[in-house]
């Protein structure tokens, strides 16, 4: 089983929405200004991305790490979700 993990972008009352339909199985770990890192099991990535789209948040799935780490977007419209800075990028 593998672990998921997302940057889930939205105004608060939205997020908190998301938070409510996704809390009992994902993970909520941090927040920065109107994005948040979140983990889920592959188990539970399906119901993730439908709440997601339910509660209109951005929803960008993170790959690799360190310096070689990628933004791919799954839910919401491009430019809408979080966007690494120059530096946080190298």
């Amino acid at each position: 089983m593998s672990v998921h993990r997302y940057l889930v972008t939205a105004p608060e009352d939205q997020r908190i929405d998301m938070w409510r339909a996704t809390g009992a199985f994902a993970n909520w770990l941090d927040g920065r200004e109107e994005t948040f890192l979140v983990t889920c099991f592959d188990d539970n990535a399906q119901q993730f991305l439908d709440a997601a789209r339910a509660t209109k948040v951005t929803v960008q799935e993170i790959h690799g790490g360190d310096d070689t780490e990628t933004y791919e977007l799954l839910v919401g419209e491009p430019g809408t979700g979080w966007a690494a800075t120059v530096e946080e990028a190298r």
